[in-house]
């Protein structure tokens, strides 16, 4: 049986590695990423796209969305009954970040990662992830800058920016996002204009490898370099 001491230390030399692997690659003018292919799209909300616009999302009573936000991805439902039933739930392997009561939303901050980690739900496990049920189930307040995490069937992480007042039993869904690659968390609130994914478990060992592959070429460059400078000196 291991120690925790021999448990410790790969994960020290791992950390090492990659800081030492960042600054050959920053040097040498390199970018490291998780996945070259990893992009931010942004989900067009509007009366252009799903219309889910305005307060309750313009939804008066229920809609489901199907296809959100992607082919196959499962089905968004909007409730908007007052004093009964409002909020965001999905079903058909459409998943949200939820605890599990129903009424019970993660509520996410901007930046705050969205991946593997979160606790996904839908109307499937037993749970209508909404705001509000029948006095029975409420959420507490989402202000301005909350966020909701969602899963499609295809194990792409998204959010949708959302507002949620008890009070007057109203909510808004102001901007969505999603990561194009199945697996790949997302930070919440981010749209792209750079390189965001957030590495899942398991996809360091990949980073390393690349960086280090990007750190041994810059080396091997700079020998020949110094090789055809040393013949050229020695042939004057």
């Amino acid at each position: 049986m291991k120690s925790k001491h021999s448990n410790n230390r790969p994960l020290k030399q791992n950390s090492n590695r990659l800081a030492a692997y960042l600054a050959l690659g920053v040097g040498a003018g390199l970018v490291a990423t998780p996945s070259a292919e990893a992009a931010i799209v942004t989900i067009d909300l509007t009366s252009t796209g799903f219309g889910l616009d305005g307060v309750n999302a313009g939804v008066s009573g229920g809609r489901n969305i199907s296809n959100f936000p992607i082919s196959g991805s499962g089905t968004l439902a909007i409730y908007s009954a007052p004093g009964y039933l409002s909020g965001i739930s999905s079903s058909g392997n459409l998943f949200i970040a939820s605890g599990n009561l129903t009424a019970s939303p993660t509520k996410f901050s901007q930046n705050q990662p969205i991946g593997s980690s979160a606790n996904w739900v839908n109307q499937g496990s037993g749970y209508f992830n909404s705001f509000f049920l029948d006095t029975s189930y409420e959420s507490p307040d989402f202000g301005a800058g909350s966020y909701m995490g969602f899963k499609t069937a295809q194990g792409n992480y998204g959010w949708l920016e959302v507002t949620w007042a008890g009070a007057t039993d109203t909510f808004q869904i102001y901007s969505g996002a999603y990561e194009s690659t199945a697996g790949v968390a997302i930070f919440a609130g981010d749209t792209g204009g750079g390189t965001s994914a957030v590495p899942e478990p398991g996809q360091e060992a990949s980073s390393l490898l690349l960086l280090a592959l990007g750190a041994a070429g810059v080396a091997i460059q700079r020998q020949r370099a110094k090789k055809k400078q040393a013949v050229a000196v020695a042939q004057s």
